[in-house]
């Protein structure tokens, strides 16, 4: 039993934001590094950091949340990162502990947790089309790269239990989810596999990022007016299929602006996209363009099973029954999605 449970033995921990002071204190001790000023950037997936040493150098770190699709798999992670850099792909290092780990684990109310530190990716999210046709020369670059990878595995495949199965098993504890609408989710879940297991034979698979919805890099500006991208955030990195890691970008569009059809907007940045992927080398067949539909629904129920696991982190606003009845209708309309280019 810990301290404070020991004055209230009923006081359960689902999650813990550390200070920003906490995170400075344990890089310092951990990786050698005397930091000058920390902050906290977001709460999401993860808990991100900003941090700059005293000699000006600037990180990132990432302190994990416990997830319900298992351990952390961050060997896997900075081993393939480590690998990409090498190889010349525009991602941010990550920095290893001084005594050359991959991470720190820590001990919090809730359980162990991982601490990752990573050099800052300069620059801001892109906006201009040819920026997205940086991003995805970018992509393609990594995936070229990712081909030689020979380091631990990944904990996870991204198939279709990763992408939905597992949604099904989250939705089951969600305390406003009707048996019918469970079984409505069931039957679409089934629909979904089953067009995957019809079309996978003639899919390319890639060592995919699993998370390039736009903001995962950063483009910066050198002196000479050269542009520069840079990716990060592979915690969602695994084997999968190259339709997956392009259908996020469009998913991530039209989700945020709660779309059921492409626009004009999303149309030219797909354009550019696609293109920058194969002007960088990246070949895509007609069938991985044939299943972005698909992928692109895969992902929205990845990204509900996300949400729908962290009902005791995030609560039930963030995916309420309502809300997950209403997007059978853009499941329905994204089946039809025109993205070819």
């Amino acid at each position: 039993m810990t301290d404070y449970q020991k004055h209230d033995p009923q006081l359960v921990p689902t999650h813990t934001t550390a200070a920003a002071d906490s995170i400075a204190s344990w890089v310092t001790q951990h990786h050698g590094i005397a930091v000058q000023q920390c902050h906290l950037i977001r709460r999401g997936l993860n808990d991100n950091y900003a941090l700059r040493a005293v000699d000006g150098s600037r990180y990132v770190a990432r302190l994990c949340s416990i997830r319900p699709r298992g351990g952390f798999n961050v060997d896997f992670e900075v081993a393939l990162l480590a690998h990409l850099a090498a190889q010349g792909a525009e991602v941010a290092a990550p920095v290893l502990a001084a005594d050359r780990r991959t991470h720190v684990q820590l001990q919090f109310p809730e359980g162990p947790r991982a601490l990752l530190l990573f050099r800052h990716a300069e620059g801001v999210t892109p906006e201009s089309l040819d920026e997205f046709e940086l991003t995805g020369r970018a992509l393609a670059r990594v995936h070229a790269a990712a081909r030689g990878y020979a380091g631990p595995p990944s904990l996870y495949t991204l198939d279709g239990y990763h992408l939905a199965g597992r949604t099904l098993m989250y939705m089951k504890a969600h305390p406003e989810v009707t048996a019918e609408l469970l079984e409505t989710y069931r039957q679409l879940v089934g629909r979904l596999l089953a067009e995957l297991i019809a079309a996978e034979e003639g899919l390319t698979r890639v060592l995919c990022h699993g998370d390039m919805h736009g903001f995962n890099n950063h483009v910066a500006t050198d002196a000479a007016g050269a542009k520069k991208i840079v990716l990060f955030d592979f915690d969602d990195a695994g084997p999968g299929f190259l339709a997956y890691d392009l259908s996020v970008l469009p998913w991530s569009y039209l989700n945020r602006k709660s779309l059921k059809q492409a626009d004009d907007a999303l149309r030219e940045r797909w354009v550019h996209y696609l293109r920058g992927y194969r002007a960088g080398g990246g070949e895509v067949s007609d069938c991985d363009l044939a299943a972005l539909p698909l992928f692109v629904q895969l992902r929205h129920l990845w990204n509900i099973g996300e949400a729908a696991g962290r009902l005791h982190h995030w609560g039930t606003s963030n995916v309420s029954a309502d809300w997950l009845q209403k997007q059978v209708e853009v499941f329905k309309a994204w089946s039809a999605l025109d993205l070819r280019a």
